[in-house]
C-alpha cells in the first residue's frame, strides 16, 4: 500500500512528462480509473469531471494560482491540463491522508444530456472526417485513417451521422449504443464515460462530494478565502434555449424510455457511487 508524507510530491502522471493525452484517454475508455487532481494549496485538492462544471472550477482555479484567464478564447481545459495529476486509485489514496479532496457528482442522465449539446455534432461524418484531415500528414495519411475509422465503426456495429441528421434521433441513437461510441470515439468517450473513472471506486477518499447546485457556493468559497479578485461567473453553461442551432437546445425530456433504460444500465456504477457516498459522507455539506 503507497503511503505518502504530507511533504511528499503528489504522486499519479502529468501530461507533458512522458506521458500523452491521449494515452490517458485510452486508458480510461478502457476502464482504467484515473482521477484527475489539481492541487488547492498545500492541503486540499480538486478532481474534475467533464460536463460536471469543470469549465467553470478550472477558470477559478486557474486565477487562483494568479494566472490571466481574459484573453479571447482563453481554454481552461489546455490551461490547467499541464498542472493536473492523474492518480491512480491508490494513489488517491494516499493522497487523501493529507489533503481534503472535492469533487462535484453529477445525474449521469443529465450529463449525458449535456455532452450531447456540446459534442454530438462531433459525431457527424463531416465533423469526424473534418478531424481526421486535420490529424493527417498528407492525403495518403488521410485514406488510412478514414479506413481505419470505418472498419472500427464497422466491427462495433456503428456509423457516423449523417450531417443533416435529428439531433434528437442521434442522441437516442447514440444512448442504445454508449458502450460502442466509447469504445470509437476518444473525444466523445471522455466526456461520456462513467464518472467513477474519474473518481474513482472509494468515496471515503473525499472530504466532501458536491451536486451541481452546490458549485457556487464552492467557487464563492474559494474566492472568500483568496486576496485575489475573482472572476466567478459560470463558464460555457449549456443553456441550449438561448443558442441558435438544434444541437445545442438538446434536452433530457427528449429521451426515449428505452434511451433512459439503456443510460441508466450504463452509469449503474455512478448511482452505486452516489449511493456509497451518502452513506459514508452524509448529506452534502460544503468544502
Amino acid at each position: 500500500m503507497l503511503k505518502l508524507h504530507a511533504q511528499d510530491p503528489l504522486p499519479g502522471r502529468r501530461v507533458g512528462a512522458g506521458t500523452d493525452w491521449s494515452q490517458i484517454q485510452l486508458q480510461m475508455r478502457e476502464g482504467a480509473s484515473c482521477s484527475p487532481l489539481l492541487p488547492l494549496g498545500s492541503d486540499a485538492g480538486l478532481v474534475w469531471i467533464p460536463k460536471n462544471g469543470c469549465s467553470t472550477l478550472k477558470h477559478v482555479w486557474l486565477q487562483l494560482q494568479g494566472v490571466d484567464c481574459t484573453a479571447p478564447g482563453f481554454d481552461p481545459h489546455l490551461a490547467t491540463l499541464p498542472y493536473t495529476y492523474f492518480l491512480s486509485p491508490e494513489e488517491l489514496e494516499a493522497v487523501a491522508e493529507h489533503r481534503s479532496l472535492v469533487a462535484v457528482w453529477r445525474d449521469p442522465i443529465d450529463r449525458y444530456v449535456s455532452a450531447c449539446r456540446s459534442h454530438l455534432i462531433e459525431l457527424t461524418t463531416s465533423s469526424i472526417h473534418t478531424k481526421l484531415r486535420l490529424n493527417s500528414a498528407d492525403s495518403s495519411h488521410y485514406d488510412d485513417l478514414v479506413r481505419y475509422h470505418d472498419e472500427l465503426f464497422a466491427r462495433y456495429g456503428i456509423g457516423s451521422f449523417a450531417d443533416d441528421v435529428d439531433p434528437v434521433l442521434a442522441m437516442n441513437q447514440v444512448a442504445l449504443q454508449l458502450p460502442a461510441w466509447t469504445a470509437c470515439h476518444l473525444d466523445w468517450s471522455h466526456h461520456t464515460i462513467p464518472q467513477v473513472c474519474f473518481l474513482g471506486g472509494d468515496p471515503s477518499c473525499y472530504r466532501t462530494i458536491l451536486g451541481m447546485d452546490e458549485i457556487n457556493s464552492l467557487v464563492a468559497h474559494w474566492s472568500a478565502r483568496s486576496d485575489l479578485s475573482i472572476d466567478v461567473t459560470p463558464q460555457y453553461v449549456s443553456e441550449g434555449s438561448t443558442v441558435d442551432t438544434p444541437w445545442r437546445r438538446l434536452r433530457r425530456d427528449q429521451l426515449t424510455p428505452e434511451a433512459i433504460a439503456a443510460l441508466q444500465s450504463f452509469y449503474a456504477a455512478d448511482w452505486a457511487f452516489l449511493e456509497l457516498a451518502q452513506q459514508r459522507l452524509g448529506s452534502w455539506r460544503a468544502a
